[in-house]
């Protein structure tokens, strides 16, 4: 069940970068009247953000996705043979979830307040 709800909070979380990221990808229209072509600069910076948040709730999804079958294994009575193995994959998925998707929240929140003030640095400064 705490698997499950982080996994749901981890969806929401990735669509609020997601919805971040088209929020700036939006407000770069210079045909806009309040448009400013540099916000694109901002969908730039979370690009690589949405990437890796993605395959971490991919990964999650999958590993929980093996632990519910791995569980309906053990229901049915499992052999001892294949016992441990099924209790790994349930144990392996728990603790991914409760270890990774946590930091997804960290993750939108850097997404929901990045600027481009890196951007409007001049080169000599690196």
């Amino acid at each position: 069940k705490v698997e499950r709800d982080l996994l749901a909070q981890g969806l929401a979380d990735t669509e609020a970068i997601l919805g971040a990221i088209f929020t700036d990808l939006m407000a770069s229209n210079p045909a806009d009247e309040k448009g400013d072509i540099a916000n694109i600069y901002k969908v730039g910076l979370n690009t690589t953000r949405l990437v890796y948040v993605l395959g971490d709730l991919t990964v999650a999804w999958l590993l929980l996705r093996g632990a519910e079958v791995a569980l309906a294994k053990l229901d049915a009575g499992a052999s001892d043979a294949d016992k441990a193995f099924y209790e790994g994959k349930i144990a392996a998925a728990s603790f991914f979830a409760k270890n990774t998707l946590p930091k997804l929240a960290a993750e939108r929140a850097m997404a929901e307040v990045v600027d481009d003030s890196i951007m409007e640095l001049d080169e000599a400064a690196f």
